[in-house]
């Protein structure tokens, strides 16, 4: 079988094995027997099996298509001093929140499960932050200004083929412009800093942020403690203590993508003994830095074989 080997999708950066599993995604809507793995060379490099189609192709229709459709897109009115203007982010009024969630569920039932796998994977609708609105998935590093899916929309526009080939078969291809803050290396604390930051500006891989995105329904949230106290859970997210890891782990034999989503929905950090047992070679975390601002980012990983 064809092997398609894809160096610049590193699965032991938080980005790069999110956007390997967005392909997957993509490419099994294409060729149901697409099949993922990863290097165990030292490189964590994903690696695509069983495709029958251009997989640069498929990711610039798959964005393209996707303009078409606002099933993932959660967008709200939002009340201000001198008015009101059209949000697209995850922490939405509960109200708005759950009428998103009822509107899914609909979709749903008549077939379409996009929309409730991304309603799923952006929060619930009993937990809420210290504003009162929705708490959403662990994964949302967005805060103040920024939109997390307006962020998400801007790279869906960018996608384009020369682009994807470059971040797909050579990787570091990134530009100017927002990211959704989940490549650890686009962490930017003045602190830790010689210069402000700000005057820098951001830059974006964006058909790796578009795909990583695609990968977001993989990582559903749950409520726990319902109720007053509610909080939301999200998959793969582990909280030890006053640190909070995304775990995830890497195989080097191919999986399709129900056996890749079961994959990632295990607790690694309890399983890390029966890994080798199971397929995976190496289990990485990284850890969940947030600002006192609400910003936050992923650490550079550690892996473990």
């Amino acid at each position: 079988m064809t092997r398609l080997q894809l160096p610049g999708l590193d699965g032991s950066n938080p980005l790069g094995f999110m956007a390997a599993l967005g392909l997957l995604r993509v490419l099994s809507r294409e060729t149901p027997s697409a099949r993922l793995g990863f290097l165990d060379d030292g490189s964590c490099q994903a690696f695509i099996e069983g495709h029958a189609n251009e997989v640069v192709d498929s990711v610039v229709r798959d964005a393209e298509q996707a303009a078409s459709s606002s099933l993932w897109l959660l967008s709200y009115e939002k009340l201000e001093k001198k008015g009101s203007k059209t949000v697209a982010d995850l922490k939405a009024p509960p109200k708005e929140f759950e009428k998103f969630l009822r509107d899914r569920i609909e979709h749903w039932r008549r077939g379409d499960r996009e929309g409730a796998a991304y309603a799923a994977a952006y929060g619930t609708s009993l937990a809420r932050d210290g504003k009162d609105n929705t708490k959403p998935t662990a994964f949302h590093f967005t805060a103040a200004n920024q939109e997390f899916l307006k962020a998400v929309e801007e790279s869906r526009r960018s996608v384009e083929s020369e682009w994807v080939r470059q971040s797909l078969m050579e990787g570091h291809a990134s530009r100017p412009g927002s990211n959704l803050r989940w490549d650890p290396a686009a962490e930017r604390n003045w602190a830790l800093m010689a210069n402000n930051p700000n005057d820098e500006g951001t830059s974006v891989d964006a058909p790796l942020e578009w795909l990583a995105f695609r990968g977001l329904p993989l990582f559903p949230c749950f409520p726990e403690n319902a109720g007053i106290r509610a909080r939301v859970v999200t998959t793969a997210i582990t909280r030890r203590r006053d640190e909070t890891r995304f775990e995830w782990p890497l195989w080097s034999v191919p999986t399709s993508l129900h056996t890749t989503a079961s994959l990632v929905r295990l607790d690694w950090s309890k399983l890390r003994a029966d890994a080798r047992a199971r397929g995976v070679f190496a289990v990485c975390r990284s850890e969940l830095r947030r600002t006192t601002q609400g910003f936050g980012n992923f650490s550079p990983a550690v892996v473990e074989s």
